[in-house]
C-alpha cells in the first residue's frame, strides 16, 4: 500500500512539474529588451509559463516570420506585409503591443532646437552642421528618421550633412563627442544615455510612430500559452512599463 502511494505521488509531482515548466517562445526586437524583461518576469511569476526570449532586430524578426521561421509569439516592427502573406503567423492573432517613438537629441549641454512643429524641425535640420540617423537598410530605427527628411522635403539640402551608420551606438557615441549636431533614434534607446540630451520626440505629422505587433505562429506549440501572453503584453500592467521605457502604448 505505502509502495502504491509513493507511486502515486511520485507521478502527480511529475505532472506538476511538466505543467509548471511549460515554455512558450518569444521572439522580439533588441530595443525591446529593457521593458520586455521586467514584463515576461512579471507574466512568469503570475502564470505557469516559462518564456523561453530571444531578441533579434526590427527587420530580422519580420524576416524570422516571412521565411516561415516565428516562434511561437513573435513581435514584428511595421511594416509587415510579407509576413502576414508568408502563412506563418495566425493574422487574426495581430495585437498591437507598442510603438517605436523617433526622438531627437543633441550633445550635452547644447542649446535646445525647436522641434515642435515640422517647420521647426525643418529649420534645425538645416541649421545644423552634421545629422546622424541608423541606415534604414540596416535597423528599423531608420526608417522613421528617413519619413521625417523625405516629408520635409529636404533630403537635397542636406545629403551632405547626414551620418547614416549600421546602428544606433554610432549615433550616441557621436553625439556624446559632439561630432554630431543632431541625432535621431528610438526615444527608448535614448533614455538611459546622460551624456546626450534629448530634446524630444518628431511631430506625428512627419514622422509617424512605428508600431510593434505581435503575432502567434501557425504552429505554436501551445496556442493557449501564446495567446495568454501577447494577451498580457497588450495589458495595463505592461503597457505602464512600456510607457516608463520611453514607448507609446498602444491605443
Amino acid at each position: 500500500m505505502r509502495r502504491i502511494i509513493l507511486l502515486f505521488a511520485l507521478s502527480a509531482a511529475t505532472a506538476v512539474t511538466a505543467e509548471a515548466q511549460s515554455e512558450i517562445t518569444l521572439l522580439a526586437p533588441g530595443p525591446m529588451r529593457t521593458p520586455l524583461d521586467r514584463i515576461v518576469a512579471n507574466f512568469q511569476a503570475k502564470t505557469k509559463y516559462r518564456v523561453k526570449l530571444t531578441y533579434g532586430t526590427g527587420l530580422s524578426t519580420r524576416q524570422s516570420i516571412a521565411r516561415d521561421e516565428p516562434l511561437d509569439v513573435t513581435l514584428a516592427v511595421a511594416p509587415f506585409f510579407g509576413a502576414i502573406a508568408s502563412g506563418s503567423v495566425i493574422p487574426g492573432s495581430a495585437t498591437p503591443v507598442a510603438s517605436f517613438l523617433m526622438a531627437v537629441a543633441v550633445p550635452k549641454n547644447a542649446l535646445k532646437p525647436d522641434i515642435t512643429t515640422p517647420a521647426a524641425v525643418k529649420q534645425a535640420f538645416l541649421r545644423a552642421k552634421t545629422i546622424g540617423f541608423v541606415d534604414p537598410d540596416f535597423g528599423s530605427a531608420g526608417q522613421g528618421a528617413t519619413e521625417a527628411i523625405m516629408k520635409l522635403g529636404i533630403a537635397d539640402q542636406i545629403a551632405t550633412k547626414i551620418k547614416v551608420p549600421n546602428g544606433g551606438g554610432p549615433i550616441q557615441r557621436g553625439l556624446a563627442s559632439g561630432e554630431l549636431d543632431i541625432g535621431m533614434l528610438y526615444l527608448s534607446d535614448m533614455l538611459p544615455n546622460k551624456d546626450v540630451t534629448i530634446v524630444g520626440v518628431l511631430p506625428k505629422e512627419i514622422c509617424t510612430p512605428t508600431a510593434i505587433v505581435g503575432f502567434i505562429s501557425a504552429k505554436a506549440s501551445d496556442p493557449a500559452g501564446a495567446k495568454a501572453l501577447l494577451e498580457y503584453l497588450a495589458s495595463p500592467e505592461a503597457q505602464a512599463i512600456f510607457k516608463d521605457a520611453g514607448f507609446q502604448p498602444h491605443s
